[in-house]
């Protein structure tokens, strides 16, 4: 019920910036905004002069930000929250509801005076909002999730102007190698340098990309390394109460997205193949549950019906999977984050590699040095689930090779990156 009343306040809120935008009224603006400002409650603060922050929050993110101050006793920051969804408004205002044909996510260069025009309004108007939201509660530095998001790319001019201070947590870095280099290219292409007070990414190899576009140069770019992998390394210390197999469903079309357009190179028969193999394996062993985890817009309830699924089978929709891993005796996992969570957390991993794809499309795979994970037939696969099933738990030491590919794409073998990030937030303001 709360959230369904949050929801029509957010509604009703818009409707009123939009009113405010139409006659050009940036305190109505600014207050509306401020009455959608929100304390994190995940995140405490015991210091009464504590640095006020203000998050645009994104999933993925927002989970980085939490565990990196969740619980600690010298938090020493106030986070607050707002809506992406209020730059979004302000932005399509000023740029035309079908801004997406010039000015999208990772596409933030602007190509004539017109659409400078329009981002100076844009920065003019955010900036008198913020001013006047700072009557209210001042604020001390902002925080967006990814250098590149359109709405909020161009606040970091608007914090030029309130002398205050923009904060980048860039949660991207895990790329296939094509990925990696058509990224490399539409960043120095496709957008201006960076005028962010400082840069935290995940990795080495993402720090370098950003330099060497000259996005960003080497003073701002801090590694730090993805502090949602810390749950996974505590994990390392927690043996799996039950028998379960946790399935993280393909994404099959992952090869058609902003960096590359390939509609025709998808994983559709890798998926349908480790789905029927999943479930006939579920089906032969009732007393094995079996999660499948569905990825927010791609994998829909509806496409697992009662008839498809065995009782001792569930389907779970959306949200983050990394909770999942704790009580996993084995994971099923391709080309995505969760396949280094897993690896870090210690839990038995199984990639499938029914058509040899790991050596026929390698430069759109993410390069997985350790081979003993990859399942290259059916009966390979039921083998290793039993086997992984049978085994006792016993927290083995990280191998150079899985170390090496952890280093590369997370950035996080120890642990550790959420105390990074707190030393991060402190170098900013002490």
């Amino acid at each position: 019920m709360t959230e369904r009343i949050n929801k029509y306040f957010i509604y009703l809120s818009l409707f009123i910036i939009d009113l405010a935008l139409r006659i050009n009224n940036h305190k109505i603006c600014a207050f509306i905004i401020w009455l959608n400002i929100r304390k994190s409650k995940k995140i405490k603060s015991r210091f009464k002069n504590a640095k006020k922050v203000l998050v645009f929050p994104k999933s993925g993110g927002y989970d980085d930000l939490i565990e990196s101050f969740f619980n600690k006793k010298n938090n020493n920051i106030v986070f607050y929250l707002l809506p992406r969804t209020f730059l979004k408004k302000i932005f399509s205002y000023y740029f035309g509801i079908k801004h997406e044909v010039y000015v999208k996510d990772y596409y933030t260069k602007l190509k004539n005076l017109d659409e400078l025009n329009k981002k100076k309004l844009y920065v003019k108007f955010l900036t008198l909002t913020f001013r006047s939201i700072n009557d209210y509660l001042k604020l001390d530095a902002f925080v967006s999730f990814n250098l590149f998001y359109y709405s909020e790319k161009y606040f970091e001019e608007v914090c030029k102007n309130l002398n205050s201070k923009f904060i980048i947590l860039h949660k991207e870095s895990v790329f296939t190698p094509i990925e990696e280099l058509m990224a490399s290219v539409i960043y120095k292409k496709y957008n201006e340098r960076s005028l962010s007070y400082k840069i935290s990414v995940y990795s080495e190899s993402q720090k370098k990309m950003l330099i060497k576009s000259k996005i960003a140069n080497k003073k701002q770019v801090f590694v730090n390394g993805n502090p949602r992998c810390d749950y996974s390394f505590r994990l390392r210390k927690v043996k799996p109460k039950k028998k379960i197999i946790v399935f993280y469903l393909i994404e099959y079309n992952r090869n058609n997205n902003v960096f590359i357009r390939n509609k025709k190179k998808n994983w559709k028969k890798l998926y349908n193949q480790t789905l029927k193999y999943v479930l006939e394996f579920a089906k032969n062993n009732p007393n094995i549950e079996v999660i499948l985890k569905g990825k927010t817009g791609i994998h829909k309830k509806n496409h697992f019906n009662s008839k498809l699924l065995s009782k001792n089978c569930l389907f779970i929709e959306g949200g983050s999977g990394q909770k999942l891993l704790k009580d996993a005796s084995v994971v099923i996992a391709f080309n995505s984050t969760i396949v280094f969570e897993t690896i870090l957390s210690n839990r038995n991993l199984i990639i499938p590699n029914f058509n040899n794809e790991n050596k026929l499309n390698k430069n759109i795979l993410l390069n997985i040095k350790n081979k003993k994970y990859f399942a290259n037939t059916k009966k390979q696969f039921n083998k290793k689930i039993n086997l992984n099933l049978k085994l006792g738990y016993k927290n083995k030491k990280l191998s150079k090779n899985d170390i090496d590919s952890l280093k590369y794409y997370v950035g996080n073998i120890d642990g550790n990156s959420g105390i990074k990030v707190q030393k991060f937030f402190k170098t900013i303001f002490y």
